[in-house]
């Protein structure tokens, strides 16, 4: 296409790369355009299917919901986010790549800090880790979660900085055999277990929280798949997985 210096002005699109006429671009922030296209905003029930990292035995993938429609926000696609819209929210939900491993994760999340402002109260930041046993993870899900729930609902205010907010509707405190909105969520629409109480309140907190979760999840996938597994076995893995939280939570109270 011919150019003609300072007669027409074309803009590049930091999301498909296209070329396009400046007025059909909208200006994010102070170097980057996105075209009408790629300013498309999302099904709820939109997955994203992109991949980040190297491949490992693990995957993962992060729910950024925000309370603003602000065009900052869409930078976000420039980290292959993708807009959705959510009813419970006054923004978009915000849904990441598929990461393979955490140095990629912690990279994106310290390039998003920024955005933080906009995660209103309202907003979560759900983390789903990919499991391929989660029928199984249902089936034992009160002896596995409800001693980490107990310990986190007598230490609300650690519980509230380590994970960013306090439980409510969304993310309960209990656990109820058919919800969606446990806490440890083993109900969604895909192979995951999912992390509802997480809130991304600065990149710090939320990679910690996140690392545990992941880890969690890791430990979990080992053991619960094994021959003869059982109830008092989920039982001592629940107490594991509390023991391991506290553990967190002390060198995180003593580092903060």
């Amino acid at each position: 296409m011919l150019k003609i210096k300072r007669f027409l002005d074309y803009r590049k699109c930091t999301y498909c790369g296209k070329e396009y006429l400046a007025y059909a671009v909208e200006k994010i922030n102070k170097t980057d355009f996105i075209c009408n296209d790629c300013k498309t905003s999302y099904d709820y029930c939109t997955k994203n299917n992109k991949f980040q990292g190297k491949q490992t035995q693990i995957s993962f993938s992060f729910e950024f919901e925000t309370s603003s429609k602000t065009k900052e926000l869409y930078e976000l696609v420039k980290y292959n986010f993708i807009g959705c819209y959510d009813c419970s929210i006054q923004g978009l939900e915000w849904k990441s790549p598929i990461f393979y491993n955490k140095k990629s994760f912690h990279t994106i999340c310290k390039k998003i800090n920024k955005f933080s402002k906009y995660v209103g109260n309202s907003c979560g930041t759900h983390l789903h880790v990919a499991t391929p046993y989660k029928n199984l993870i249902r089936k034992y899900q009160k002896e596995l979660f409800l001693p980490i729930l107990t310990e986190m609902k007598n230490n609300l205010d650690q519980t509230i900085k380590f994970w960013g907010r306090s439980f409510n509707h969304y993310c309960l405190s209990e656990i109820s055999e058919y919800s969606r909105y446990n806490s440890f969520n083993t109900m969604s629409s895909v192979e995951t277990l999912e992390f509802r109480l997480l809130k991304f309140i600065n990149a710090e907190q939320y990679i910690r929280a996140c690392d545990f979760c992941i880890d969690t999840t890791k430990f979990i996938n080992n053991f619960i798949g094994k021959e003869n597994f059982n109830s008092d076995q989920a039982r001592k893995m629940g107490e594991i997985i509390t023991n391991k939280y506290k553990e967190v939570i002390n060198k995180c109270v003593e580092s903060c």
